[in-house]
C-alpha cells in the first residue's frame, strides 16, 4: 500500500510553529513567563555579612524558589575574586547529606562573582549549644556525629576545612545539619599562595576569621593553624572538632580571652579538662578523654581520622568504652552490664532458677526413688510423692529468693561507687522481689536494712531491724541514734546535717569506715544543690582516721587549688574490700593539691584524683606502699632530697609525661 500524506499533519505544524506571541501564550503559558523574566534574582534580604562575602535571601524567579546568595564584599577587590570563585567551586565538588549544596555560579551585571544555595535555617550549632532552648547532650553529640561525617566524606575527597566552628554549622530542630563556609579550604597539599605575605587589609575580620598570616577563626584552630610554616591538613580539623566537642559539653569554647590571650593559648595548646572547666555538668570521663585526645598539641596523637571520632561517640552513647579513656577490665564490665542490664539480669535469674531447679530436681528423684523402695504399697508411694512435691516447690521458691538477695548483696558491692544512685534503686528492686518470693527471708530483710542504711532511711530501717546475730547488727547504734532521719534519692540533708550525723557517727560507732563512705557517695551523688561540700568530706576524713579535727582543708578558688593540712599520720582511702580503695578528696573539686602532713603521708591514697598539680614539699616521710594512678597529673613538686625522681615515676602514673619541681 502506497503511503499518502495527511494534509492535515502539515496544516496542524504549520499552526504550532507560526503562532505569534498571543497564540505560543496561550498554547503553552509556563514557557512563556520564563522567557518573559527579566531580572532573575530579585527581593535580597541581607541574612549575614563574612570576612570576603554577604549572604542574600534572594528569590530565583527561574526555578520558582527562594535560595541564599552569596556575593563579593563591595569593598573587596579584584584580587578577592579567585578566592570566592574557588569556595563555590569547591562546595559545589561536595555531595553530601551534611555538607550545603551550590545550585549555581557566575558574574553578574557589575562584573562581580556569585554563587547560590540551599536556603535553610537561621539556627546554628552555636544557637543549639547556648541559645534560648538550648539542645540535651545527648542531641548535641549527634548533631557532632552528622559533622563529623561530613569532614570524613570531605577529607576522603582529599579537602580540609581548616574553618570549623559552631557558627559555620547549621542545625535545625528537625534533625537537619549542614557544614557550610568552605572559603577557607583547600585540597591536601595544594601551595595556599601568599598566605604569609598578604597586604595589612587582609587582618581579622567577622567572627576573628583571619585571612593572610593567619587562617582560621580563633578559639577553634590548631595550634599549626597560628605557626608559620606549619604543616596545615586532615588532623587540624580533627582538632577544630575537639574544640567544638568542647564547647557541646562546658558550654563555653577550650580558648577564651583576649585576641592575643587565645592565641597564646591555642599555640600553646593550654587546653583544661572539660570536667575542670564545668564540673557542675557531671562530663563523663569518656568524654573527657575523646576531647583531649583530638585536642593534642602533637598532629600524631589525634585521631587519625574524623570517622574514628566520630565512632567514639557512637560507642559512648550506644553504652561502651571509647579507646581514648584506656579502660580496664572492670570498666569493660561495668559497661557490658549497663549495656545489657535487662537481658543480664534474666539470664542471671535464668541460670540461677535452671541451677536451683536441676540441682532440686535431681536430689528429688534421688530421694524419690530411695523412699520409694522402703514402702510396700502403692498407695504409700503415691502419697510419699505427693508431698515431696509440695516441700519441692517451696523450697525451690525460697532458694530463688535467696540467690535474688545475693545478687543484690553483689550488685551493690560492685556499683555503690560508680553509679550510686542507680546501683541502690536496681538493688532495692532485686529486694523486692526476694520478698515478694519469701516474705518471711532473713537476707532479704537484711539487704533492705542495709539499702535503708545507706541512703540515710533510718526510720525505714528501724521498721524491720537486723536481728541480734546479724554481722550488721552494730548498723543500729547508729540507726537507734537518729530515727527520725527519713532521706530518699529526692530528700537529702542539709551539709551541715550530714557532716554533724558524721561527727556523731565517730563517737556512736567509730568502726564502720566503708559504711560510711557508701553514705557519702550516695548522698554526694543525689545532690543537686552545688554547695561546699568540704565539711562532710572534712567530716568523713575525721571519721576514717577516728579522731576529730583530723585535717583541716582550705580552698583558694582563685588558682583552684585544696591545701590538706595535718599534724598526724592521716589516711585519705579505705583500703579493704568493702571500700572504694579511692581517694575521699574525691567529693571535692580542685586542679590542685598541697598536702602539709607532719607525719607520714601515703600517696598512693590519691587514687584517680583528677589533680593536675601535686605539692608534697611540706610533707614529712612519704611512704610509696601502693602504686597511685593521677590521670591528668602535669606536675608534682617536692623539697631537695625529700624522694627521688625514679621512685615518683614508678610510683605514679599518668597519661602523659609529668614535671618534677624541687622546691626550697
Amino acid at each position: 500500500m502506497t503511503y499518502k500524506p495527511d494534509p492535515r499533519l502539515a496544516q496542524a505544524y504549520d499552526e504550532a510553529t507560526l503562532l505569534n506571541e498571543e497564540g505560543l501564550e496561550g498554547l503553552c503559558p509556563s514557557y512563556t513567563e520564563l522567557a518573559g523574566e527579566g531580572t532573575r534574582f530579585r527581593d535580597d534580604t541581607l541574612l549575614g555579612k563574612g570576612a570576603v562575602k554577604e549572604v542574600y535571601r534572594t528569590f530565583n524567579s527561574h526555578t520558582r524558589r527562594w535560595v541564599a546568595m552569596a556575593r563579593l564584599r563591595a569593598d573587596r577587590g579584584p584580587e578577592f575574586y579567585d578566592l570566592f570563585v574557588h569556595e563555590a567551586w569547591l562546595t559545589a565538588s561536595l555531595s553530601h547529606p551534611n555538607i550545603i549544596t551550590i545550585h549555581d555560579a557566575g558574574v553578574d551585571g557589575n562584573g562581580r562573582p556569585f554563587f547560590t544555595m540551599d536556603l535553610k535555617g537561621d539556627s546554628s550549632l552555636a544557637d543549639r549549644v547556648a541559645g534560648p532552648a538550648p539542645a540535651g547532650r545527648r542531641e548535641l553529640l549527634e548533631i557532632f556525629m552528622k559533622v563529623c561525617d561530613a569532614v570524613a566524606y570531605a577529607h576522603s575527597q582529599g579537602i580540609v576545612h581548616l574553618d570549623l566552628k559552631p557558627e559555620n554549622i547549621q542545625a535545625d530542630a528537625f534533625g537537619e545539619v549542614l557544614v557550610c563556609d568552605w572559603g577557607l579550604a583547600k585540597q591536601v597539599g595544594e601551595l595556599e599562595e601568599g598566605e604569609y605575605e598578604l597586604p595589612n587589609a587582609l587582618r581579622p575580620l567577622d567572627n576573628m576569621t583571619l585571612m593572610g598570616q593567619i587562617k582560621g577563626s580563633l578559639g577553634f584552630m590548631a595550634p599549626e593553624q597560628v605557626m608559620a610554616d606549619a604543616v596545615k591538613d586532615h588532623r587540624s580539623d580533627i582538632f577544630a572538632l575537639g574544640c567544638i566537642l568542647h564547647l557541646i559539653l562546658t558550654g563555653v569554647p577550650p580558648f577564651t580571652g583576649t585576641e592575643e590571650q587565645v592565641l597564646e593559648a591555642t599555640r600553646r595548646c593550654e587546653v583544661v579538662p572539660p570536667r575542670k572547666v564545668s564540673p557542675e555538668r557531671h562530663i563523663p570521663g569518656a568524654l573527657e578523654a575523646v576531647v583531649l585526645k583530638a585536642m593534642a598539641r602533637n598532629p600524631e596523637d589525634r585521631y587519625a581520622s574524623a570517622q574514628l571520632l566520630r565512632d567514639e561517640i557512637s560507642h559512648f552513647l550506644e553504652g561502651y568504652s571509647t579507646l581514648a579513656e584506656k579502660p580496664g577490665f572492670f570498666r569493660e564490665a561495668r559497661l557490658f552490664l549497663a549495656r545489657n542490664r535487662i537481658p543480664a539480669t534474666i539470664a542471671f535469674l535464668a541460670i540461677v532458677t535452671l541451677s536451683v531447679v536441676s540441682v532440686l530436681f535431681i536430689q528429688r528423684i534421688q530421694h524419690q526413688q530411695e523412699r520409694a523402695e522402703r514402702f510396700e504399697t502403692k498407695a504409700e508411694a503415691v502419697e510419699i510423692l505427693y508431698q515431696d512435691e509440695i516441700d519441692r516447690s517451696e523450697q525451690e521458691r525460697k532458694a530463688l529468693a535467696i540467690k535474688m538477695a545475693r545478687s543484690a548483696s553483689d550488685l551493690k558491692k560492685l556499683g555503690i561507687f560508680v553509679r550510686p544512685v542507680e546501683t541502690v534503686r536496681e538493688a532495692r528492686k532485686l529486694v523486692a522481689s526476694a520478698e515478694a518470693l519469701d516474705d518471711d527471708s532473713a537476707l532479704a530483710r537484711l539487704q533492705r536494712f542495709s539499702l535503708d542504711c545507706i541512703t540515710l532511711n533510718f526510720e525505714g530501717a528501724l521498721e524491720n531491724p537486723v536481728q541480734p546475730h546479724s554481722g550488721l547488727v552494730d548498723y543500729l547504734l547508729l540507726v537507734n541514734a537518729f530515727p527520725e532521719f527519713n532521706y530518699s534519692e529526692e530528700r537529702r540533708p542539709s551539709i551541715s546535717k550530714m557532716s554533724g550525723f558524721l561527727q556523731q557517727a565517730l563517737e556512736i560507732n567509730p568502726n564502720r569506715q566503708a559504711l560510711v563512705e557508701r553514705m557519702v557517695a550516695f548522698d554526694y551523688a543525689s545532690r543537686s544543690d552545688g554547695g561546699d561540700y568540704s565539711p562532710v568530706v572534712a567530716a568523713l576524713l575525721d571519721y576514717v582516721c577516728g579522731e576529730k579535727d583530723s585535717a583541716a582543708l582550705k580552698y583558694s578558688p582563685a588558682d583552684s587549688t585544696l591545701t590538706l593540712q595535718s599534724n598526724q599520720n592521716i589516711r585519705l582511702a579505705i583500703w579493704d574490700k568493702w571500700g572504694s580503695n579511692d581517694c575521699l578528696l574525691r567529693f571535692l573539686t580542685f586542679r590542685s593539691l598541697k598536702v602539709e602532713v607532719d607525719d607520714r603521708f601515703f600517696p598512693g591514697d590519691l587514687q584517680n584524683l583528677h589533680i593536675e598539680t601535686l605539692d608534697l614539699s611540706a610533707c614529712g616521710e612519704l611512704v610509696f606502699n601502693h602504686p597511685v594512678d593521677l590521670p591528668l597529673l602535669r606536675k608534682v613538686i617536692i623539697r631537695p632530697g625529700q624522694v627521688s625522681a625514679q621512685v615518683l615515676r614508678d610510683s605514679i602514673s599518668a597519661n602523659a609525661r609529668f614535671e618534677i619541681v624541687e622546691q626550697q
